[in-house]
């Protein structure tokens, strides 16, 4: 009997806080939120790449730290679900859990990604 081969292609939701975005419009007005985004969003898919070929070259410390870059974008921008996912994946290497870590990190590799192309949903 033949096998079947399946290919999932898990997604979930990427939290974006309002109130965040709210407070960024209040500090520094329309216009220059819309830059700032521009910038950060294009920060994020810099340091996703970073990311990625520390994993790929198993440079944990360099990935350490484009973890926390990583958190602090998406903290700053009101990405809670990336944040906290970059926070999962953190403790995984911390535990030096390697099934964990991979496991993790391609769940944040897929929600970053999402939330770079604006997939997010409001709580």
């Amino acid at each position: 009997m033949a096998g079947m081969v399946m290919y999932l292609c898990p997604r979930e939701r990427i939290w974006l806080d309002p109130s965040r975005i709210g407070l960024l419009y209040a500090e520094l007005g329309g216009a220059e939120v819309q830059a700032l985004l521009d910038r950060a969003m294009a920060e994020l898919a810099s340091v996703h790449e970073d990311l990625s070929l520390q994993y790929a070259a198993r440079d944990l410390d360099g990935f350490a730290r484009s973890l926390r870059r990583m958190r602090r974008i998406a903290d700053h921008l009101g990405l809670t679900t990336v944040a906290r996912i970059a926070c999962d994946v953190t403790e995984c290497l911390d535990r030096s859990d390697p099934t964990a870590l991979a496991a993790t990190w391609a769940r944040l590799s897929r929600s970053a990604d999402q939330a770079r192309l604006g997939n997010w949903t409001s709580p």
